[in-house]
């Protein structure tokens, strides 16, 4: 899956099917598995793999449908086997399925259609396109023609809300995040994005709960403290922002902004020698950054400040 912002986790794609199974009395003293693989509709489906894995023993039994869909595997050894059925175009299936000696046994598995790759889809495509090159007015309409025609893609959706946010159209960004709420709730980026959203409203409380359920889901995310923090200093809870920014910098001492941010709530403190220090660091890991001629100037001040206040 392809993001804008971060790389989401992968989906369980294992769901249910129908599986049956017959046995029949064998003449010969030989195992037989066989049976045939179709769609909900009733279509028979070719070239679908399906394999025994006998955990036991440690070994697998593969073998293929034919055009009918149907199946023949013969002389698997007697014992419970993990059994994956997997089609291309298909939800794959998993079932445990015990293989008896001496019998003929029919294993027939219903598969269920996955929906299509969101990122197949040319307008998924194209929104990422204008998305790096900084049209997010041509992302905003490329990501809503790919949600239109997958309403329940996670990616399209998130991404749109991103684009909605750039552009400070917040409140549509918010309608589409509690959406995707409504039904995928252990995603930390969807919080990450929802938090940043109630900030930009300065809606406190929402922010933060937004954070701390991201912070939840993965704790060891420097973005996750540093964004608490910003939330912190902006309220004036410069001990908290703090310590959020020092949590963000134990976790990746090479994030700059975060020696920004703590230089400026030092400053806010009264604390010139550490302002100064996290400050000089934010330089030295960005000397091209924008605010870099800012931050020198304050430095400079501080100095003079502290030499100014310093006992003689």
């Amino acid at each position: 899956m392809r993001l804008i912002r971060t790389r989401l986790l992968k989906k369980n794609l294992i769901t249910s099917a129908i599986i049956s199974c017959v046995f029949l009395p064998l003449l010969a003293q030989e195992t037989i598995i066989k049976g045939q693989v179709t769609d909900k509709e009733n279509k028979p489906l070719a070239d679908v793999q399906i394999t025994f894995h006998d955990l036991t023993r440690g070994i697998k039994f593969s073998v293929k449908t034919k055009k009918d869909g149907t199946y023949f595997k013969i002389g698997l050894p007697p014992s419970t086997y993990k059994v994956t059925v997997k089609a291309e175009g298909y939800f794959p299936f998993e079932t445990n399925l015990s293989i008896e000696f001496g019998r003929e046994q029919i294993a027939n598995f219903i598969l269920e259609k996955s929906p299509p790759k969101v990122e197949d889809d040319p307008d998924f495509k194209e929104g990422l396109k204008a998305f790096e090159t900084g049209d997010l007015e041509a992302a905003v309409a490329a990501f809503k023609r790919t949600v239109e025609r997958l309403p329940q893609s996670l990616e399209a959706n998130y991404n749109l809300a991103i684009c909605y946010l750039r552009l400070e159209k917040t409140v549509e960004a918010i309608n589409i995040l509690e959406k995707i709420l409504s039904w995928k709730k252990d995603v930390p980026e969807i919080y990450l994005a929802l938090g940043e959203a109630y900030f930009n409203l300065a809606e406190t409380e929402k922010a933060l709960s937004s954070f701390h359920r991201a912070q939840e889901l993965q704790p060891d995310n420097p973005r996750i403290y540093y964004d608490l923090g910003l939330i912190y200093y902006k309220n004036e809870r410069l001990d908290e922002a703090i310590a959020s920014f020092d949590k963000a910098k134990s976790l990746n001492p090479e994030f700059s902004s975060i020696y920004y941010q703590l230089g400026l709530t030092f400053l806010k403190k009264g604390d010139y020698p550490k302002a100064i220090e996290n400050l000089e660091k934010f330089l030295q890991l960005e000397p091209e950054a924008k605010e870099a001629p800012q931050v020198r100037l304050i430095i400079e001040e501080l100095r003079k400040r502290y030499s100014d206040s310093a006992p003689a």
